[in-house]
């Protein structure tokens, strides 16, 4: 005896059906509402704990180790403006893994250098939760929701022009 439903799953295989979806699109407004509120509560956070300040004047901050991480987000911004800017946009090549392997995998390991090196410097100041937390802030409730909210070329704009800031108020 033939299972039905697994008999109109065989029969319906390549089909094309589509199940109505119940999420909504990218661009709703509850979603891009939700989005700046996750923005603004983490850089309201951020500002509670006074990051900025720390990173700038406290002695408990390994700056070597935050020097490390800052250098892989400057390689990791650079790579990403070349790769999405000049080779997606100017020659037209498709961004994809099969594309760009060798970079996605420099990527990786970058990102995991500067979150290793962020975590180690922040530690001796903030401990071991705070410390956690304030890269979910940063990572998740700044970073992501920015790539999330803005598109490719505002995303290496704005992370070029605060960088350079960045470096010219850490110098």
């Amino acid at each position: 005896m033939v299972d039905v439903e697994t008999a109109n799953l065989l029969r319906n295989r390549g089909a094309g059906q589509q199940f109505p979806s119940t999420a909504l699109p990218p661009n709703h407004p509850f979603n891009l509402g939700k989005r700046v509120l996750i923005l603004l509560t983490a850089i309201w956070g951020l500002h509670e704990f006074k990051v900025y300040h720390a990173v700038l004047r406290s002695p408990h901050v390994s700056h070597a180790w935050f020097k490390l991480g800052f250098a892989s987000s400057v390689a990791i911004l650079l790579i990403k403006s070349y790769v999405e800017l000049y080779e997606g946009k100017t020659k037209k090549r498709k961004v994809d893994y099969d594309n760009f392997r060798q970079t996605t995998h420099i990527i990786l390991l970058l990102l995991l250098l500067a979150s290793l090196s962020f975590h180690i410097a922040l530690w001796p100041h903030y401990g071991g939760f705070k410390t956690i937390l304030i890269m979910i802030m940063f990572g998740w409730g700044v970073l992501l929701q920015v790539a999330l909210l803005l598109p490719t070329w505002a995303q290496n704009m704005l992370g070029f022009v605060l960088m350079t800031f960045f470096i010219q108020e850490y110098a």
